[in-house]
C-alpha cells in the first residue's frame, strides 16, 4: 500500500522557520513545509524605479526564481499570484513613491510550493517591519476525482490528482482578521459541495499558519531580548 494514501487528509505536513538568514535585505526567512523549502527576502519601503513609481501608493514588486532553469509562464503566473495576495495585506497608502521589493528562491520543491512562497513572503515582510493591514496564509488542496479533499499535497499527491479526470487544483489565500478569502485560483473542475468542504478545510488550516507564525515572530523577540 502507498505510504501516502495512509496520510492524514486534513493535517498541513510540519513546518520550519528561520527568521532572518539574509543579513543584507531587510526581512527574511527560510520556511520549510514537508519536502518543501524556500528562501524569501524583502527590501523596502525603498527607491523605486521611474517606470514604477505610483503617486498615491508603494509599488509592491515580487521576483520569484525557481532552482533551476530560466523563468518561464509558470513562474510568472506564480509571481502574479503571489504579488496580489501581498500587495492586499500592504498598507501601501503609508509609504507612496516607493518600492517593497520580494526577492523568492526555491530550494526544493516537495508539493504546495506557492502556498510555501506565499506563507515565507508574509514572515519575511513581519521580520522587515512593513505596515501592513493584517496577515495571510496560503493552504493549497487537491480535489480528487473521487472527491476526497487533501490538504497540503505533496508533489506525488500533486502528480496523482493531474492524471485523473474530475480532479482539481485549488489555492486559497486568507486573511487573519475574518479568516476571509482574498485570492484564489483553481485548476480543474469542482463542484459547489467539494469547493465549500475545501474552503472549510483550509480555513481551519489557515488558523494554524498564523498560530505558527505567532510562535516564529514570538521566538525571534525572545532571542533578541
Amino acid at each position: 500500500m502507498d505510504v501516502e494514501s495512509c496520510a492524514p487528509k486534513s493535517e498541513l505536513r510540519p513546518m520550519f522557520c528561520e527568521v532572518g538568514p539574509i543579513t543584507r535585505s531587510d526581512g527574511s526567512c527560510m520556511l520549510s513545509s514537508g519536502d518543501t523549502t524556500v528562501v524569501c527576502a524583502v527590501y523596502g519601503p525603498g527607491e523605486v524605479k521611474p517606470s514604477k513609481e505610483l503617486i498615491h501608493k508603494a509599488c509592491v514588486d515580487v521576483v520569484y526564481r525557481s532552482r533551476v532553469g530560466n523563468a518561464g509562464i509558470e513562474d510568472r503566473k506564480q509571481e502574479i499570484f503571489i504579488e496580489k495576495s501581498c500587495s492586499s495585506a500592504i498598507l501601501s497608502v503609508l509609504h507612496p513613491r516607493t518600492a517593497v521589493t520580494v526577492n523568492i528562491q526555491e530550494m526544493h520543491n516537495g508539493g504546495g510550493l506557492v502556498a510555501a512562497c506565499v506563507n515565507a513572503t508574509c514572515l519575511a515582510l513581519l521580520d522587515a517591519g512593513v505596515p501592513m493591514r493584517f496577515l495571510i496564509a496560503c493552504i493549497h488542496c487537491v480535489v480528487l476525482a473521487d472527491g476526497t479533499v487533501t490538504l497540503d499535497p505533496s508533489l506525488k499527491q500533486q502528480a496523482k490528482a493531474r492524471q485523473q479526470n474530475g480532479s482539481a487544483t485549488l489555492l486559497f489565500t486568507f486573511e487573519s482578521r475574518t479568516r476571509a478569502v482574498i485570492s484564489s485560483h483553481t485548476e480543474g473542475k469542482v463542484t459547489q459541495v467539494k469547493l465549500q468542504e475545501a474552503v472549510t478545510m483550509a480555513q481551519s488550516a489557515a488558523d494554524k499558519v498564523f498560530s505558527f507564525y505567532r510562535l516564529v515572530i514570538a521566538r525571534k523577540f525572545s532571542k533578541e531580548l
